[in-house]
């Protein structure tokens, strides 16, 4: 409700009152006479009272929107709401435009993404190689482990570079064989079944700086101290 809405009303209802008065007026002055019925003027009485009661309706209204006007809190303007919405949601738009890699690391296959290219939610764009302390996943034959534990030293040499050898550790031990965790392990549904020695993946962390850059994907061989 605007204020100069309830201005108009106090004004109308004011003026409905004041014929109201003056039609109620004469009727008690022939009533006084005996020129009038008590119904008609019970009429006009009736008028003037509902008559008052909208003036005073309309007053309570033009106070109320005088206080929102006052506090800022009167009814917003359709448009004006809806543009907020539209900033609002332009500004949520615009801060999902910058996608934070969630760990450290360098950035593989950079040039896949091309300037202006649309990107798809739920599919990747880039490979993160995490950076930090490097480690390697070897796997053994089910049968070396045995005498195998965490924390026993290793030593690991690469296909790349013949000269290299890194010290390191057993880090953890697999959970399960490769192949139980493979798309589709295998099943021996019809009871011909061929023992085949497993691998299990064993994490190994480096614990020296490698000279050479240990990219993702090398080929490499781990000797595991069992001994101590």
């Amino acid at each position: 409700t605007s204020y100069a809405g309830t201005s108009a009303d106090i004004q109308a209802a004011r003026d409905t009152l004041r014929a109201a008065q003056e039609d109620y007026a004469p009727q008690s002055e022939l009533m006084k006479s005996g020129f009038t019925t008590r119904a008609r003027l019970e009429q006009a009485e009736h008028s003037v009272e509902q008559a008052r009661a909208t003036v005073n309706r309309a007053a309570a209204d033009a106070a109320e929107a005088r206080s929102k006007l006052a506090t800022g809190s009167a009814g917003e303007n359709p448009q004006l709401a809806a543009a907020r919405v539209q900033l609002s949601k332009a500004q949520l738009d615009l801060s999902r435009t910058k996608v934070y890699a969630p760990v450290d690391g360098v950035v593989s296959q950079s040039d896949r993404l091309q300037v202006g290219q649309m990107m798809m939610s739920g599919l990747p764009a880039v490979t993160i190689v995490r950076g930090g302390a490097a480690w390697l996943e070897a796997n053994f034959k089910e049968t070396d482990l045995n005498k195998m534990r965490v924390g026993q030293k290793a030593e690991i040499s690469f296909d790349a570079y013949p000269d290299l050898h890194l010290k390191g550790h057993v880090a953890s031990i697999g959970a399960g064989t490769g192949s139980e965790f493979s798309v589709l392990p295998a099943q021996n549904a019809n009871g011909n079944w061929v023992k085949v020695t497993q691998r299990v993946p064993v994490r190994i962390a480096i614990d020296e700086q490698s000279p050479r850059p240990l990219i993702a994907g090398l080929s490499a061989d781990v000797n595991v101290d069992i001994k101590e």
